[in-house]
């Protein structure tokens, strides 16, 4: 019984070591077999992703390819709006604005003068000269100026200062046709105006039975080309009826004339090269042939024929840039008689120079003239718009080998105060010193109030 009990004992864990292996080697095999499945499974779903990878990638390509399009229509949608707000807005301006514009400007002076040796101290009426300008789309414009002053008698006399068409051809090129300010030299066409002058009057040898045309009637070429960054070339090329000869023989009459009295035109004009810092240089030249017919004067004397060449050149300079306004111009003029003597008249007396009834004359004047702001160097309401101004010129007139007595040397001395930008107040004195002992010297007070608009 012992013995048996004993066998149990000892082979009672035999036993359940002998189960738990065949337990544990039953379950080892059903637990491989399910991770195999699993794994299955996962390669399954592995591979369902990676197709819904490729689908998703597809359809962000296309959903950027769209984008893409759609992107680009809007920009093109977007110019299409700008260009079509741009054609409204142009239209919009083309219906507010008239094809045609017009603009009033002008100047107007009256002043005080005092002589040396004149008793007769005067008030000046000065002048009144409005400016018209008609313009028609951006081709063609219509621009004229009056002058309107009362003469020493009382009388209101009237003259057309020019009358002109501006065909604006070119950026480069604009045609003026008509009666127009002479392009010679540079004071008649930029400084005349009393606002614009700094001193209260014209240079010697500038103005009637000077050197410098005042205007001409004929077809001008006019503009101006750049030829750096810091140069342009500036032209004005003019063909018109030219001046006549003047009741003196030191004398022409150089405003344009609405007819010529004979064949000859006269061709000239000028050229000048403008710096960017307002430094121009130029030059002018004009030629032009005179004749005048014999007629019969009021005092009885007869007027011989005359006819001879006319030729003049000059150069001049100019600087005008913050205070300072720099000026200098020089004009040399000359009539040549030409044709012959009859032939019954030359039988009486030799050929000399001086034949077709003219003189040769020689006509010369130049200026420099320099005036500074002082609102460069003070910003004191009152000494900031005082300027003063310094010109000295000469003017010489001979006929053949002989001085006129016109001739001259010309101070002038002077205040200005800009009450405004185009409101001057011009106080000075001028100097003039005639050559010839015969004709008295002449001191000149003279106060000015000049009003451009």
């Amino acid at each position: 019984m012992y013995q048996i009990f004993k066998k149990r004992i000892l082979y009672a864990p035999l036993l359940t070591c002998a189960l738990v292996i065949s337990y544990s080697q039953a379950h080892s095999q059903e637990t491989t077999i399910d991770v195999d499945d699993k794994i299955d499974e996962l390669d399954d779903k592995i591979d369902e992703l990676e197709l819904l990878k490729k689908d998703l990638i597809g359809l962000k390509n296309n959903l950027e390819k769209k984008e893409e399009t759609i992107r680009d229509k809007e920009n093109k949608l977007d110019g299409e709006i700008r260009s079509i707000n741009s054609l409204r807005n142009s239209m919009s301006v083309r219906e507010s604005e008239p094809f045609s514009k017009w603009h009033l400007a002008g100047y107007a002076d009256i002043g005080f003068e005092s002589i040396s040796g004149d008793t007769n101290d005067s008030f000046l009426a000065g002048k009144f000269n409005p400016s018209f300008h008609f313009q028609f789309k951006d081709w063609i414009m219509f621009e004229s100026e009056l002058e309107i002053e009362t003469s020493n008698d009382g009388e209101t006399e009237l003259a057309l200062e020019y009358s002109q068409l501006n065909f604006l051809v070119h950026d480069n090129l604009t045609i003026v046709a008509g009666k127009f300010l002479s392009p010679i030299g540079q004071f008649q066409e930029r400084l005349h105006p009393s606002w614009i002058n700094r001193s209260i009057n014209g240079p010697a040898g500038f103005g009637h039975g000077g050197v410098q045309p005042s205007s001409d009637v004929g077809i001008m070429l006019r503009g101006g080309v750049s030829t750096s960054d810091d140069l342009i070339f500036t032209y004005s090329l003019a063909a018109g009826n030219g001046p006549r000869f003047g009741h003196d023989e030191d004398e022409l009459e150089l405003e344009g004339f609405g007819r010529d009295n004979d064949s000859n035109k006269s061709f000239g004009g000028r050229i000048a090269l403008v710096h960017s810092s307002s430094l121009e240089f130029g030059f002018s030249y004009l030629n032009a042939g005179l004749n005048a017919e014999e007629e019969l004067l009021e005092d009885g004397d007869l007027e011989p024929a005359k006819n001879a060449d006319y030729r003049l050149w000059g150069a001049d300079l100019a600087y005008s840039k913050g205070p300072w306004d720099i000026r200098a111009e020089y004009l040399n003029s000359k009539t040549t008689p030409t044709g012959m003597l009859l032939e019954e008249e030359v039988e009486e007396e030799e050929e000399e120079e001086g034949h077709g009834g003219a003189e040769p004359v020689n006509w010369k004047t130049w200026y420099a003239q320099i005036a500074y702001r002082l609102s460069e160097i003070t910003d004191h309401p009152i000494l900031a718009k005082i300027e003063p101004v310094v010109r000295y010129g000469q003017f010489r007139v001979r006929v053949e080998d002989t001085l006129i007595s016109n001739s001259e040397n010309r101070w002038n001395f002077g205040v200005n105060y800009w009450a405004a930008p185009t409101i001057v107040i011009k106080a000075g004195i001028e100097r003039r010193n005639y050559i010839l002992p015969e004709r008295t010297d002449e001191t000149r007070y003279l106060m000015q109030l000049a009003y451009g608009f």
